[in-house]
């Protein structure tokens, strides 16, 4: 059994090296291109050169960040059309104005900012994003609505998955980050995410368990 379990270890090793893709067994993730271009959006928040991005990565005072003032910004096409109050910073950024992608000043707003900093990942990694808004616990109500909701206990995340959180533990949900890798390929595994408004910044989340007591579950984006 030893000997078999080595052949086709090396089977599989030859065929990943030759391009060939292995199904994924019913416990295993496998990464799709959207989650990955969403993943790699939330990534390269926070590590990049990008001297303007860089700025993103704290808040200023209290709760007043980029990914707010993105959102809030009238002259962004893609605004929500939501209010927040502005906080007398601003840095660069991407945005279509005018139908036109534009490297742009962007005023920063305040606001509790992770499901925005969420929604920016799935927004400039092209999946879709309507039904999103402010509020960690839309971003359950969209895999719902969109048939990719997985509760914690019944599947692997995948690069990409917004990740959704119960802090307190009394139903409510209150915080949500993007994953950005996973280790195992079981339930019972563990995955690193990119957070924003994770104690006031942009924050890589390492080694958290799949079944950990204040995840709630993931939500996988979906196409536009």
């Amino acid at each position: 059994m030893k000997i078999t379990r080595i052949l086709a270890n090396a089977a599989v090793a030859v065929a990943v090296a030759a391009g060939v893709v292995i199904p994924a067994t019913a416990a295993q993730a496998a990464d799709t291109a959207l989650g990955i271009d969403v993943g790699n959006i939330a990534y390269k928040q926070l590590y990049t050169d990008n001297a303007d991005v860089k700025l993103r990565r704290y808040e200023t005072g209290s709760n007043c960040n980029f990914y707010t003032g993105f959102w809030a910004d009238p002259n962004n096409d893609r605004h929500d059309n939501t209010s927040a109050s502005t906080c007398g910073k601003s840095s660069k950024g991407y945005e279509y104005r005018d139908g036109t992608k534009s490297w742009v000043t962007v005023n920063w707003r305040a606001r509790a900012w992770c499901a925005d900093f969420a929604k920016f990942a799935f927004y400039w990694g092209t999946a879709k994003y309507t039904g999103l808004n402010a509020l960690a616990a839309s971003f359950k109500t969209y895999g719902v609505n969109n048939g990719t909701w997985h509760p914690k206990g019944s599947y692997v995340p995948r690069k990409g998955d917004a990740v959704v959180y119960d802090w307190e533990g009394d139903g409510i949900i209150d915080h949500v980050g993007i994953v950005t890798s996973f280790h195992e390929t079981s339930v019972d595994g563990t995955f690193n995410s990119v957070e924003g408004n994770r104690s006031n910044e942009v924050r890589h989340v390492l080694n958290t368990s799949n079944r950990a007591a204040s995840v709630v579950g993931f939500t996988s984006p979906a196409s536009r």
